[in-house]
């Protein structure tokens, strides 16, 4: 195997006659050049197959042209999200850095999973990122080291999730909560249960608290809370806890976690949707349309949060979006009326 060779701007110069500085001019479109003298280097560049030296470039202006991106592809929603940030950024013409907070296939503990996130940001800040695009979970440990990325003029955008010094995109949870609330209502359910997601989250949040309010314009409603868990293994439990209140609809937080209802109260001996209406929430998986029987759910614009995020960031790194005010953008979301729900 021949070893890797990098061509140089002095071979360049060497080829044509040219001094160092003139080739580098060319090369970075700066200052005034005769037409000539830049075809005959360009020509030289292209024959040689001379690509720039970001890194160098990196330390000169201070910009390395890439992007964090802690959001693991847990999901076809987050899959989507990532597919918005990464057309963006090419658009661009920056890189993102891909990391998140845990290893897929490794149980770790609270003590380790935080570790293991702090390590994963400071390999994005040792590689000199130009800005990152967060998820809630990693924004949480962000959050805790304020002062770090403060000092570094780090910015920061942040996906379902706020924080004081990072800008946002947030799906529009009132909207999303009012449509399951109505759609509940309009089939006839007065006994409502929500099965709320992790409350460090902002998105969790929220969607308790809209759909809370949205249900209080129904005074005839019973509205039983189940707070679910930030552990897997701990949902079903909950959820059986839930159940055993006997409501007759249930709000899950997720796609996922309405699947683990599903399969309680199939061990419950209920059936969905005779006994138990089930709504989740981002139609994140094709699973959705094809579990016995077909999700009711609430519709996310993944793939438009994705570019939002990526859209802001790349506005604060261009100097158009110069506000010290934090931007926070709302997306819309729509309910997809599928078969696990009915009226009663």
């Amino acid at each position: 195997m021949k070893p890797r060779t990098q061509v140089s701007l002095k071979q360049i110069a060497a080829e044509t006659n040219l001094s160092i500085s003139t080739v580098s001019r060319v090369l970075r479109n700066k200052g005034e050049i005769s037409e000539e003298t830049r075809q005959k280097v360009l020509e030289c560049a292209k024959k040689l197959n001379y690509r720039p030296n970001l890194l160098i470039q990196g330390i000169q202006t201070g910009r390395t042209g890439n992007i964090g991106i802690m959001v693991p592809p847990f999901d076809e929603h987050w899959s989507r999200v990532i597919e918005g940030i990464h057309d963006t950024l090419v658009e661009y013409d920056y890189a993102g850095i891909m990391l998140w907070d845990s290893c897929f296939g490794k149980i770790l503990s609270q003590k380790e999973k935080e570790a293991f996130m702090l390590k994963q940001m400071h390999r994005l800040i040792d590689r000199r990122v130009d800005g990152v695009i967060l998820w809630p979970r990693v924004s949480e440990v962000y959050g805790a080291h304020l002062d770090e990325l403060e000092s570094r003029n780090l910015p920061v955008v942040t996906i379902d999730h706020e924080l004081d010094f990072s800008d946002s995109v947030i799906t529009d949870e009132r909207l999303g909560a009012e449509l399951v609330a109505q759609h509940l209502y309009q089939l006839g359910h007065r006994r409502i249960a929500h099965l709320s997601g992790h409350q460090e989250w902002t998105w969790a949040k929220l969607r308790r608290r809209y759909f809370e309010e949205a249900l209080s314009a129904y005074p005839d409603v019973t509205y039983i809370l189940q707070v679910g868990s930030d552990f897997v293994e701990e949902i079903p439990p909950l959820i059986r806890q839930m159940l055993e209140k006997r409501p007759t609809a249930v709000f899950s937080f997720s796609d996922w976690a309405a699947f683990e209802i599903y399969k309680v109260a199939a061990e419950m001996g209920l059936r969905i949707p005779e006994d138990l209406s089930v709504v989740g929430y981002s139609d994140s998986n094709k699973f959705t349309q094809l579990i016995p029987p077909p999700l009711t759910t609430v519709r996310q614009k993944s793939r438009q949060i994705g570019i939002e995020a990526a859209r802001i960031l790349m506005e604060r790194l261009s100097g158009k979006e110069k506000s010290a005010k934090r931007v926070r953008t709302v997306i819309d979301c729509e309910l997809v009326i599928r078969k696990s729900t009915r009226a009663i």
